[in-house]
């Protein structure tokens, strides 16, 4: 999770969104969005820090500019300090069962768990709870991971619904070159994992 602005910080373009467009009470989670600058004979706004919208596919654009603003992508929630903490992407949320799992807060759970290296969270298809968490482990040199272990570490620090329906171990994570996971790497992998 990053936080980003100072205290008390009351930005008026940045703004956390539910998804029936309302505002976000404190302390929620919500969509991420910021204002954007409009120009009178050019249309939307450009210079620093803004952009014109995704390369090629104004579609994508659209479907981001709402009402003037901008969706980030970002899940963010402001605390009572007025920090504004990204909490995930919303495309990597995972709601199982109604319930919403930031992947980054079962991952933390996990690498405090012994003989853990690196780990990441994907989501699975569950015919009742529409999707599941599932973990991918990476074992420090000479560590053996026993899933059951996993899950129970991550039990004894989060609710029942955040621990992991599965946990594979694998010999690494995909990242990207800034570091991002590659979930989809991962997903891919579920098919001839399981």
């Amino acid at each position: 999770m990053v936080t980003m602005n100072w205290p008390n910080s009351s930005d008026p373009r940045i703004l956390r969104l539910r998804r029936d467009r309302r505002r976000c009470p404190p302390r929620r989670s919500g969509h991420r969005a910021r204002r954007r600058r409009w120009h009178r004979r050019r249309g939307l706004g450009l210079g620093a820090g803004r952009d014109a919208g995704y390369y090629d596919n104004p579609e994508a654009t659209a479907a981001a500019l709402t009402d003037g603003w901008y969706r980030t992508g970002d899940l963010a929630r402001r605390d009572a300090n007025g920090f504004l903490t990204i909490s995930g992407r919303i495309k990597e949320l995972i709601i199982r069962g109604g319930e919403n799992i930031y992947p980054a807060e079962v991952e933390a759970a996990i690498l405090l768990a012994p003989g853990v290296a690196d780990a990441a969270i994907v989501d699975a298809p569950h015919p009742q709870l529409g999707e599941v968490p599932v973990a991918f482990v990476v074992p420090e040199a000479g560590a053996t991971i026993d899933p059951e272990a996993i899950r129970a570490a991550v039990a004894g620090q989060l609710t029942s619904f955040k621990v992991p329906a599965e946990v594979y171990t694998t010999d690494v994570i995909p990242r990207t070159g800034s570091g991002k996971t590659k979930r989809f790497e991962l997903v891919q992998r579920l098919g001839t994992d399981s």
